[in-house]
C-alpha cells in the first residue's frame, strides 16, 4: 500500500474513487511498456483496474482514464501468452476473458503477470 503513494496523483485519486467499501489494493504493476504512456494495473480484492493518463490533443492538459474495470465474478478465463518478443524481453501478455470481450494486458513483466494470473485464478469460479 505504501508504494501506491508513488503513483501519479490523478491515478491515485482514480483508484481511491473506484474502490468499494471493504475493498483494498493487493498490488499493482506497470504494463504496455511505452515510456510516455504506461498502463497502471491495480489488482484489488474484488477486481482488476487498468488505468492510464492521456493528453488532450496538443495541450499540456492530461487526465486519468479507466481502460478496464473488471470484477472477478465476471471473468471466465485468464490466459498467459508469450510471443517471441515477450520471450526476448522477459514479458508476457495476460488475456482476461469476460462474457463478450477479451481484455489484453500487454508487456507485463513475466513474474507480475504470473502473480496476477494466480491471484485472479484463486478468485474465479471454474
Amino acid at each position: 500500500m505504501d508504494a501506491l503513494e508513488n503513483l501519479p496523483r490523478r491515478i491515485q485519486a482514480l483508484v481511491w474513487a473506484e474502490l468499494m467499501p471493504g475493498e483494498r489494493v493487493c498490488f499493482f504493476t506497470l504494463g504496455r511498456s511505452t515510456l510516455l504512456s504506461p498502463d497502471f494495473v491495480v489488482v484489488t480484492t474484488h477486481r482488476i483496474l487498468v488505468l492510464d493518463e492521456r493528453q488532450i490533443g496538443s495541450l499540456s492538459v492530461s487526465y486519468a482514464n479507466v481502460r478496464c474495470n473488471v470484477l472477478f465474478a465476471e471473468i471466465k478465463n485468464v490466459r498467459l501468452v508469450r510471443g517471441l518478443r515477450h520471450r526476448m524481453f522477459g514479458q508476457a501478455r495476460l488475456e482476461i476473458q469476460v462474457t463478450r470481450n477479451v481484455h489484453w494486458l500487454d508487456n507485463l513483466m513475466l513474474r507480475q503477470a504470473k502473480r496476477i494470473q494466480a491471484h485472479i485464478g484463486a478468485h474465479i469460479k471454474p
